[in-house]
């Protein structure tokens, strides 16, 4: 039986051939399929989409090198410090939301009963 995912580039084999295509793709060899293939397969496999971004940027530095200052660099993107933050503040605010609703709904450690008695009002919801 084979394996479902060596099609789609789950084994060593399947990766080789996609780095191959990508190989090509970056060259202008590929037919307009076989370049909507490999696209398709780019989408869901991080791996060969991770290699075909470092291949980019290999040839865009070896440009460069060559006296080429216009190659094209596809940019990674960046997060930058302030959104990072404003992300951080809003995550925090809404712990804090939930955690202090939860209180109000079921209230807080303890609930100011013995221990025997919240088992018992756990055992019997």
């Amino acid at each position: 039986m084979v394996d479902s995912r060596e099609g789609a580039g789950g084994g060593s084999a399947g990766h080789e051939h996609w780095l191959m295509q990508i190989d090509a793709e970056l060259d202008g060899e590929l037919s307009l399929v076989e370049r909507a293939a490999l696209a398709k397969h780019l989408v869901t496999c991080g791996h060969c989409a991770g290699a075909r971004a470092s291949q980019l940027e290999v040839r865009v530095a070896l440009a460069r090198a060559a006296g080429n200052p216009h190659a094209f660099a596809v940019p990674r993107p960046a997060i930058r410090a302030g959104t990072l933050m404003l992300w951080v503040v809003v995550a925090l605010g809404a712990g804090l939301l939930a955690g202090w609703m939860a209180n109000q709904r079921w209230g807080g450690p303890g609930g100011g009963g013995s221990l025997e008695e919240t088992r018992g009002t756990i055992v019997v919801q």
